[in-house]
């Protein structure tokens, strides 16, 4: 197998996966935004409950003690598209997926060119 068919073959199974994820990936998440909003009690550690106003206030007495009130906006806000659901999800994963293989393509071939 060629360097480009071994590309393509690494392409088609990335996007195969990104697309797969939405679908078999847990619907809560154990990641650090769960964990910041168990230790200030605005949900049970091992539970999918969120009380957006105790993680409001939890945001609040952050920025408070810290002084950082930063925050943007995301293209893709929690890996979706609005209002098409899984296949935003998965839409906005391939969409990133392509975007990252573009640039370490890119910088591949820019690093690699040899004077």
């Amino acid at each position: 197998m060629d360097n480009k068919n071994l590309l393509y073959f690494g392409v088609i199974i990335a996007l195969l996966i990104a697309v797969a994820a939405p679908f078999i990936a847990s619907s809560n998440p154990d990641g650090l935004e769960s964990a910041f909003f168990g230790i200030f009690g605005a949900k049970e550690i091992h539970g999918s409950e969120l009380d957006e106003d105790a993680a409001g206030a939890a945001e609040e007495q952050v920025q408070e003690i810290t002084g950082n009130s930063f925050s943007f906006g995301s293209p893709f806000p929690d890996y979706s598209i609005e209002g098409m659901e899984k296949a935003g999800e998965a839409l906005a994963i391939a969409i990133g997926t392509l975007l990252v293989l573009g640039i370490a393509l890119g910088l591949g071939r820019v690093f690699s060119r040899s004077d």
